[in-house]
Formats: structure tokens, C-alpha cells, sequence
């Protein structure tokens, strides 16, 4: 490794961003794109404003399991939305649902009031009647609501 890549190394791991830069720039980049304010912010992230003040200041300490659950919904807010799909999201918390609480389809499709079939079609992107698929993402979205609950 020659002289220059060591410098660049070392000016990335001494000069990179902070983890309260990258939420600072990623929480301005949610309010400009979404036209937010603070108590809208707030409201979401469950922060209180002066909080979110301070870490748009730099001075603000959280916790490892708060920063984690901030960036996972900024990532969802800025990015999340973002080229996926309504159904293809719907299929992955489907998917999601089945293994995580070991669900037949069969179960599953009682438990949201629909076919097992009509689920399994879904599943596997058959052509569906709009208001069936519509029952469809409406009720896994309320489940995985009301399971994370």
C-alpha cells in the first residue's frame, strides 16, 4: 500500500461522519423532501422536539437501540417507498408473517378472512379481481399492525 492510500485511510476513519452527522443529514433530508416540521418529526420518531434541536445541534446522546430504531425508519421514510412495489411489499410481510409465526397459508388465510387459494394466487402473482387483492393487502398489513402491536 503506497503513502497516499494510507493517508486516505486514515483521514476517512479520523474525518468520517459521526453517527449524529448521519442522522443530522438524513433527518434534514426528511424534512425537506416531505416538507415536515419538527412536531411532525417528533410525532414519528417518538423524540421530543428539544431532543431533535440538540441532535440537530451535535449534542445529543441516545442509545444504540434508539439509534438503530431511528435509522431504520429514516431508511423507510427516505428510501423505503421508493421503487417497491405496494404488492411486492404486501407479499414480503406476507412471507414474513408465514415464517415468523409458522402459519399453513391455510391458517393464515382464515385468520384474514379470504380464500386460501385466492391467497396462494397472490402469493404467487396469479391475475386477482382488484377488490380481492385490495382485501388482501388491507388485512395482512392490519395482522402484521396488530402482531407487532
Amino acid at each position: 500500500m503506497d503513502e497516499d492510500q494510507k493517508k486516505v485511510e486514515i483521514s476517512f476513519l479520523t474525518n468520517g461522519p459521526t453517527q449524529y452527522d448521519y442522522l443530522r443529514e438524513q433527518f434534514q433530508d426528511l424534512i425537506k423532501k416531505f416538507n415536515l416540521e419538527l412536531q411532525q418529526i417528533s410525532k414519528m420518531f417518538d423524540i421530543p422536539t428539544n431532543e431533535i434541536n440538540n441532535l440537530m445541534k451535535g449534542s445529543i446522546t441516545i442509545t444504540d437501540e434508539k439509534f438503530e430504531e431511528i435509522e431504520y425508519k429514516l431508511t423507510m421514510l427516505n428510501f423505503g417507498f421508493e421503487g417497491f412495489n405496494a404488492k411486492n411489499r404486501v407479499k414480503s410481510i406476507l412471507n414474513r408473517l408465514l415464517t415468523e409465526y409458522e402459519l399453513s397459508t391455510e391458517s393464515l388465510s382464515k385468520i384474514i378472512n379470504v380464500a386460501e387459494k385466492e391467497l396462494i394466487d397472490f402469493k404467487e402473482d396469479q391475475l386477482l379481481e382488484k377488490n380481492i387483492e385490495i382485501e388482501i393487502c388491507v388485512n395482512i398489513i392490519m395482522l402484521n399492525f396488530t402482531l407487532h402491536k
